[in-house]
């Protein structure tokens, strides 16, 4: 009995065990069935799921009459599937060869451990023929856009306004110019599908589901005129190599709007084959070069005391050609042919002779501080806001910071000196003096097309007075004196006023000097013959339209700074055949035609 009572209690616990086990499993199956299989569905279907990006088109560049300066084709690029390639050391052969990469370059991608690789982004019809005439297993190729810059530039091996427009790199990045900024606006944004794939990787039938259509990106409209930049280019590629400068830089703009009509600096490159350039071209240095203006500053000074009622326009001062401030000698240009200066002069004689004791003794009558606010209204200091990357501040200093020297700070920045600037900067200064005293914006963009065909204007505030209209007007006739009468008359045209000023400003460098210790020091100083040196233009000064700013930096010199072809010259050059090309007539009377 005692036998058979425990065979029945074991069997009791056996199904009270499995009954429990069963159970267990039961509850667990409505847990992962019932409960989770929303989420648990959802997770499968993410694993099947193969989401891809649909690229959108990116949208083409105008200049301001139409023409195509950047678009967008279609192009080739190969890929591998490593683990599907059948023999990886002939394939690489055949393929290196073709797409003319090492071989150990092409064999490392084709035997890569991730599923999907690729070997070479946007090759040419050509390259893509022959790959695909070997038909290799694994690999493949895949359609992708690639911008295109259709438009020859004067110098071998660039493309027209290069550093205006950028270039768009391999991911479709905007890099640099209009391109880098405007990015968002000209890339769109891509679409997304969905489609279901089987456990071989393989997409399944009738999967495919549209996530998001692509909306394409708009189209630009710039100010830049493609006729006056071909002109600009090719008078600035000249005066580089006569000048054997070590870089030049030149621009037109409306001194109304602020819209910039040309652009160029050279050295340049070619926006098509971004890849083979030294990366140091592709700044575009109208914006993001800081340099000391020198002279070109004057005007500045002179129009900030005059609107304060500091001087006066027969008011002199006393030219002596030794300034001390601060135990600095403050010197002229000319000190060499007069020695002990020009005795009293004018705010216009100041000009005239480009004085530097003239200039600064304004700047201390007017006031240190009175003087850099005035340069800070000009816009000195911070940038102008123009679409392009890489845009730099420039740098004014306030005479009462620790890092000025008070006075002396004041005196210097009267005469371009110790202060340091943009080439746009210091057009939309002579801008703001030229239009009566408004400041302007710089830009580059006309505005944009969007995909539906609406276009949108530029929308830009209204400029600031900074000045008197008086004001600007008196100091507009004493800069074309300076053309008519002073030492910038080499920038004067036939049958057009010019309001002009020259500048030439040295350059700082390192230089090694020795201590009192006998070590050697580092120290930044003025590298004799290392200048720039620069011309800046308004026309006609009777009716100003334009200002043109001429700037040659390094060039080879000799003498006091004697060089081969100077900026005004280049201006002398260049504006004739701008204006003609643009129609602007003539403001002054031409001599007559002799008759035969």
């Amino acid at each position: 009995m005692l036998a058979r009572t425990d065979s029945r209690a074991r069997a009791l616990v056996l199904l009270i065990c499995a009954t429990l086990v069963a159970g267990g499993i039961a509850a667990r199956l409505v847990w992962w069935q019932v409960i989770e299989q929303g989420r648990l569905g959802g997770m499968a279907l993410q694993q099947l799921a193969q989401v891809q990006k649909i690229p959108a088109q990116r949208g083409e560049i105008r200049d301001a009459n139409g023409d195509l300066l950047a678009t967008s084709v279609q192009v080739q690029s190969v890929y591998v599937t490593p683990p599907t390639v059948k023999d990886p050391e002939s394939s690489a052969a055949l393929l290196a060869s073709v797409l003319d990469m090492p071989i150990e370059v092409v064999r490392a991608k084709l035997t890569s451990h991730s599923p999907w690789v690729w070997i070479k982004r946007r090759i040419d019809d050509q390259m893509a023929q022959r790959v695909r005439a070997l038909a290799l297993p694994g690999v493949g190729m895949l359609a992708e856009p690639q911008r295109s810059y259709p438009v020859v530039g004067v110098a071998a091996g660039t493309t027209i306004a290069a550093q205006v427009l950028g270039y768009v790199d391999v991911n479709g990045a905007g890099r640099y110019g209009v391109e880098q900024s405007e990015d968002a606006l000209l890339a769109g944004q891509p679409g997304l599908v969905d489609a279901q794939q089987d456990v071989t990787g393989r997409r399944i039938a009738d999967s495919v589901a549209q996530l998001r259509p692509p909306v394409n990106g708009a189209n630009l409209t710039l100010t830049i005129d493609a006729g006056v930049q071909h002109l600009l280019e090719a008078t600035m590629l000249e005066t580089f190599k006569r000048n054997r400068a070590e870089g030049v830089t030149g621009l037109v703009m409306n001194v109304k709007t602020g819209a910039i009509v040309a652009m160029a600096s050279f050295p340049s490159f070619d926006a098509n084959r971004y890849a083979s350039t030294d990366p140091q071209r592709f700044s575009n240095p109208a914006v993001s070069r800081q340099y000391e203006p020198g002279s070109v500053m004057k005007a500045f000074t002179v129009s900030a005391a005059l609107d304060a009622g500091a001087i006066s326009t027969t008011q002199t001062v006393v030219d002596n050609n030794n300034l001390q401030v601060g135990g600095v000698r403050i010197q002229n240009a000319d000190r060499y042919w007069f020695p002990w200066g020009h005795g009293p002069i004018t705010a216009a004689k100041v000009l005239q002779l480009s004085n530097n004791v003239g200039a600064a003794k304004i700047g201390l009558t007017l006031g240190g501080d009175r003087l850099y606010e005035a340069f800070r209204r000009f816009g000195f200091g911070s940038p102008t806001g123009i679409e392009l990357a890489g845009e730099a501040a420039g740098q004014v200093w306030d005479p009462r910071s620790p890092n000025a020297s008070g006075n002396l700070t004041t005196a210097q920045n009267s005469f371009g000196q110790g202060i340091s600037v943009t080439a746009v900067q210091l057009a939309a200064g002579y801008a703001a003096i030229a239009n009566g005293g408004t400041m302007v914006t710089p830009h580059v963009i006309a505005g944009w097309s969007m995909p539906d065909g609406s276009y949108h204007p530029n929308d830009l505030k209204a400029g600031e007075r900074i000045m008197r209209q008086a004001t600007a007007r008196t100091v507009l006739g004493m800069l074309t004196d300076s053309v008519d009468k002073g030492i910038a008359k080499g920038g004067s045209l036939a049958g057009y006023s010019v309001a002009g000023k020259t500048g030439t400003a040295e350059i700082a460098g390192p230089v090694q000097v020795r201590g009192a210790d006998g070590k050697l020091t580092t120290v930044y100083r003025y590298v004799p013959r290392w200048i720039d040196s620069s011309f800046i233009g308004v026309t006609p000064a009777g009716d100003p339209q334009l200002v043109t700013l001429i700037l040659i930096h390094k060039p080879a010199v000799w003498g006091l700074y004697q060089m081969a072809e100077r900026p005004e010259a280049v201006f002398r050059t260049f504006a004739p055949q701008m204006l003609d090309y643009l129609a602007i007539p003539p403001d002054r009377p031409t001599g007559p035609v002799a008759s035969r």
